[in-house]
């Protein structure tokens, strides 16, 4: 138990520093996007996205899954994943150029279709790296694959990405980065995780895959409907300026959330497939991450609706100043999709994927019904960010219910783990408040006040993690402040030989 947990504090630590560091590059690349593209291309860019992520389920089929969960694996498994991933890829590939005008018409917008054609291409590119990566994640070798994530989206995203929008390709500009991406994690992940490059066509091959890649496929594209079904409803019933409006401030907030839950489901599942039959085990690996995250997240969500109007003003613009509701609004949200996320590993992980399924079917029809409600009572955009955060907030408390039934108890310190995150936000928020107010009045810029915020925030969120309730993430935050003041010691000793002698 011991050298799996040092695995996984490894990877921990490796997935958290990849997170931190798109975490400081969005904002940045986010900002100059906002300033090269228009609402317009930012809407097209929505649709295309949402409709790409459908052809990405289809060309992965849950395999990766499989091949992180499978507890014994053969050569002859990795071959029928190959096999399966590359014919998936081109399935896909077709089925998006086929269906493309269907999409045109849906949105009631022609630059729909070749946009959508467009983007296919990247199918096959992600296709032929779903067993390299699926390989690495579950051996727990992290530090490749975040090598790959942050060097691809440095490269595809800061070079290619922000470079093909300033010379004019628009939203297109976006799709050029996507394919930088894929090469580059492909050739990463492929030169540290190796495999035979061989198709296999033998039926037996297959079974064990797809008994558990077709259950957690169609538990991704309930995910994908719920994550998507905002844009597919606001594209389709009000345009893409407005859609692009919406989607600007709500990857703001989502994209750094959701790269910190595809960091936890990387770095969880194998972990928690390693110890799924000793609910001990499961049970204190599962308690101790929810109170460290419950703390983190509400501890962020609080500086985030805070500082949302600075936050606008200086990654996205005046012109997107109407987004700033919309902001402070998903800012609650910011909990509630990890925590459900770490219950629903808890979930895959022990093979529970027909309880996913009911959740998240649940979860989609009830989000459905308030998303039309929302629109035929006039709420607008905002009452779509409302409805997020409501049945986002229910959603987890429903999987913390599966996750409880999972570890065999705990539900005392399932609830403790939500109201200490919570009372840790409302103190964060009302200390930011109180420091930022008065700086309002007195006619800053937004500039000025954002790097205040952003300074005050942090210093306040690491004061939660190191003197705040005891949590895994407080040790760790402790053990690397040690090593640093340590660090710095030697350092100022070797620089100053004769001080104190």
């Amino acid at each position: 138990m011991s050298g799996l947990k040092d695995k996984t504090m490894r990877a921990i630590k490796w997935s958290s520093l990849s997170f931190l560091t798109t975490v400081l590059l969005t904002p940045l690349f986010a900002a100059v996007l906002a300033r090269l593209l228009t609402k317009e291309e930012f809407g097209l860019f929505a649709i295309g996205l949402s409709l790409y992520a459908v052809g990405q389920y289809i060309a992965d089929f849950g395999i990766g899954q499989a091949l992180v969960q499978k507890s014994d694996l053969t050569e002859e498994d990795i071959r029928a994943g190959f096999t399966s991933s590359v014919m998936l890829g081109l399935l896909a590939t077709v089925l998006a150029w086929l269906l493309a005008p269907v999409a045109g018409k849906f949105f009631n917008n022609p630059d729909v279709t070749p946009f959508m054609r467009t983007y296919a291409c990247v199918y096959v590119i992600a296709s032929l790296a779903t067993v390299s990566t699926s390989l690495l994640r579950r051996a727990l070798r992290f530090k490749p694959l975040m090598v790959a994530e942050v060097g691809s989206y440095v490269i595809g995203q800061g070079v290619f990405g922000l470079g093909a929008a300033y010379l004019g390709f628009g939203a297109y500009s976006l799709i050029i980065s996507a394919a930088v991406q894929g090469v580059i994690q492909l050739s990463v992940s492929y030169f540290y995780g190796r495999h035979p490059f061989r198709f296999t066509f033998r039926g037996d091959s297959y079974r064990a895959l797809y008994a558990f890649g077709g259950r957690a496929s169609l538990i991704s594209f309930l995910e994908f409907l719920s994550v998507n079904l905002d844009t597919l409803m606001i594209g389709r019933f009000y345009g893409t300026a407005t859609l692009g409006l919406y989607n600007r401030g709500y990857n703001t907030i989502y994209a750094p959330l959701m790269g910190m839950a595809r960091s936890l489901t990387r770095v969880l599942a194998p972990s928690f497939s390693v110890v799924q039959h000793d609910q001990g085990k499961l049970r204190s690996a599962y308690l101790s991450g929810l109170m460290a995250l419950s703390v983190l997240l509400f501890s962020l969500a609080a500086c985030a609706f805070v500082s949302a109007h600075e936050i606008v003003l200086v990654l996205l613009g005046d012109s997107f100043v109407g987004v700033v509701p919309i902001v402070q609004i998903l800012a609650l949200f910011i909990p509630f999709p990890v925590l459900s996320n770490l219950s629903a590993v808890l979930a895959e992980a022990s093979a529970r994927l027909n309880t996913k399924i009911a959740v998240q079917s649940v979860y989609l029809v009830v989000l459905a019904a308030a998303y039309w409600t929302a629109y035929r009572l006039g709420w607008g955009i905002v009452g779509f960010a409302g409805v997020l955060v409501v049945a986002g907030a229910l959603r987890s408390f429903a999987y913390a219910f599966v996750a409880r039934h999972i570890i065999g108890g705990g539900g005392q310190h399932i609830v403790r783990a939500y109201g200490v995150g919570l009372s840790c936000g409302l103190a964060v928020a009302a200390a930011l408040f109180v420091v930022v107010y008065p700086l309002r009045q007195t006619g800053l810029s937004a500039f000025v006040l954002f790097g205040i915020e952003g300074l005050v925030g942090g210093a306040l969120v690491l004061a939660v993690l190191l003197f705040g309730p005891p949590n895994e993430l407080q040790q760790q935050a402790r053990r690397l402040s040690r090593q640093f003041l340590s660090r710095t010691e030697r350092w100022w000793r070797a620089i100053h030989p004769t001080e104190g002698t």
